[in-house]
């Protein structure tokens, strides 16, 4: 017992040992009688004679006072060689200023062996940078870690100057302080600039407005004029919202001719009621794959992703990429803008097959009917099956018969319906996988049809095509055009007979391949 013990003894003691060697460099200097600790940042700094130039910046701004309080603080310090290069005139612009100085301290305290190998550092003006060990953006630390009362501070040989978001580059909203690139797109990628700003819409958030009055006839608050009002961007719900400064990602924006070309080409598969419709719909289908996240780059920065000759999009769709179409680039302060001449999608990745699996949430219903979910009463004729082929690899899909134990039948043309999303405007070739592992032959039909415009059996059918017994290849089983792109549905419909076995029902998937032109 006592050896066991003492064994529990030296483990106890390893593991306080190792705790105690995990203190972080703040509490090391704790223990230390360093005079700095006594001193808060802004005294450091006032007092060092290499940074007054930016004492002179800091002075003048609303952070004047910040780096005097108990709050914990990081602030990367440009020296006067630095500072030499600012626009003097940022001095006597409040907006340039605060966001100038803001731009170069954060809360809490960042040492330099925290990045590993990189950090995105939150800055007290709401933009984001990235801090390596020893520099941060591309500045380089010139006298790391130094203490204070209520921080840290690095001294730096570069002014970080603000950076547009990618949002406000590329809708040329935000020529904001300090950006040293330009108001934004200007002339460049005018077309897909004005799409995204036409996207732009408001609405009232009644937990954020503020009440002025209520109603005396209903009891209902009565909302001040002009608050509460939250503006957002239909593109940006849709695919990624770029203008979040603590994410990061790269953007493609192409020139008038270049999008023009890429809209040419897949316009005709987006067709819709109006001329209006067809524009955006094809407009938006081109653009909403200019999106990536991360920040790729071909200059290996830190924080950084090698660019390499293609990039999937936020919908899988393969973005190729050549940089000798670049025109132009831009280093936002959530990711980067590539200007393009072009970017040439291939038709395919655009359009692309679709795939419906057998075993994916389908609806079940009986001749003529729209939607009718009689399920409760056949769920004993309803199999999803996981099987092996002769070769061992593993199939799943949907199995609909007459259930032999109780004789509960199913009626002539039973069906099962999936519900389709984003159908193009174009002719599909139908192909089938279903595998028929039972003793009879059978025949099944697809039906195509939007919701709500008719009988389902009378649209878009591709006739009864006969399941061999256990044929484990797909089957071409014809050829289905769709007129409106969007929504659609598809059925698989039992035979026109209520005779056991001849009326079942199944397959693994149906693949729709788009015949482009």
């Amino acid at each position: 017992m006592s050896n066991q013990r003492n064994k529990y003894l030296i483990v106890f003691m390893l593991i306080a040992s190792v705790f105690a060697s995990c203190k972080d460099q703040w509490a090391q200097h704790d223990l230390t009688n360093d005079p700095s600790l006594g001193v808060t940042l802004l005294q450091q700094i006032s007092s060092n004679p290499n940074l007054s130039k930016f004492n002179q910046y800091l002075a003048k701004s609303k952070y004047s006072n910040t780096l005097a309080t108990s709050k914990t603080f990081t602030v990367w310090a440009p020296n006067n060689a630095a500072m030499a290069s600012v626009d003097a005139t940022i001095l006597t612009d409040t907006g340039r200023l605060n966001e100038f100085v803001g731009n170069h301290i954060s809360y809490q305290s960042y040492t330099t062996n925290l990045p590993q190998p990189t950090l995105r550092v939150p800055m007290i003006n709401g933009k984001y940078e990235t801090f390596t060990s020893t520099t941060i953006e591309r500045a380089t630390i010139v006298t790391a870690d130094q203490y204070g009362s209520n921080g840290i501070f690095h001294i730096i040989n570069k002014a970080i100057m603000p950076k547009l978001n990618i949002w406000d580059y590329v809708t040329n909203t935000g020529a904001a302080a300090g950006n040293t690139q330009g108001p934004g797109l200007t002339t460049d990628g005018a077309l897909e600039q004005a799409y995204l700003v036409g996207q732009n819409y408001s609405f009232i958030d009644t937990a954020l407005a503020v009440d002025s009055a209520v109603n005396p006839i209903n009891g209902k608050p009565i909302l001040k004029k002009g608050t509460g009002i939250v503006h957002q961007n239909y593109f940006e719900d849709q695919t990624a919202y770029v203008s979040n400064e603590s994410a990061q990602y790269t953007f493609f924006v192409m020139s008038d001719a270049g999008l023009n070309n890429e809209i040419s080409k897949v316009s005709k598969y987006f067709n819709a009621s109006t001329a209006d419709s067809i524009s955006k719909l094809s407009t938006f289908n081109t653009i909403k794959d200019l999106v990536v996240p991360g920040v790729y780059s071909t200059k290996g920065e830190p924080g950084t992703i090698a660019m390499p000759d293609s990039i999937p999009s936020l919908f899988g769709v393969k973005i190729p990429i050549n940089m000798n179409d670049t025109i132009r680039s831009y280093n936002a302060s959530n990711g980067r803008v590539y200007v393009m001449k072009d970017v040439f999608f291939k038709l395919a990745a655009k359009i692309p097959t679709i795939i419906i699996q057998g075993e994916s949430e389908p609806v079940y219903g009986t001749s003529g009917a729209w939607y009718l979910t009689d399920n409760s009463g056949r769920a004993n004729n309803v199999y999803y099956r996981i099987k092996n082929d002769p070769n061992g690899v593993q199939w799943k899909d949907i199995y609909i018969e007459t259930n032999s134990q109780n004789a509960v039948g199913l009626p002539a043309q039973y069906w099962v319906g999936y519900p389709l999303q984003n159908v193009n405007t174009v002719t599909y070739k139908v192909y089938v996988r279903a595998i028929n592992d039972s003793k009879t032959v059978f025949s099944d039909e697809i039906s195509f049809c939007t919701p709500l415009t008719g009988n389902k059996q009378t649209l878009g059918n591709i006739p009864y095509y006969t399941i061999p017994l256990n044929n484990f290849a797909e089957m071409y089983v014809g050829s289905y055009t769709n007129t409106s792109y969007g929504y659609n549905s598809m059925f698989v419909v039992g035979a026109n007979s209520t005779t056991s076995g001849t009326n079942s029902i199944t397959f693994d998937y149906i693949k729709l391949v788009p015949i482009l032109q």
